[in-house]
């Protein structure tokens, strides 16, 4: 699947496709406010998935390229971790 036919997807769909496929890896996670955003790798493009605790709601699944900026806020989020452990 290309990422323009992921993010075409229905939300269902969508979730459907991360949790049903065993191909699919969980990366890591970060926390985002009182959210918790998973990333996954969907081989040829990640792809989050915001889910609320406090609700226990998945709010949003968004698919983005593999060179995007966006992978630096895990980095980054990781660094502190590796810090604080430490």
């Amino acid at each position: 699947m290309t990422l323009i036919e992921f993010n075409n997807l229905p939300f269902e769909e969508k979730y459907n496709f991360i949790i049903s496929d065993p191909e699919l890896k969980l990366i890591t996670f970060r926390e985002y406010y009182n959210q918790k955003v998973t990333l996954w790798d969907c081989g040829t493009f990640f792809a989050e998935m915001y889910y609320l605790p406090a609700k226990n709601k998945i709010l949003k699944i968004e698919g983005f390229e593999q060179d995007d900026k966006r992978l630096d806020i895990y980095i980054d989020y990781m660094n502190k971790l590796k810090s604080f452990v430490d």
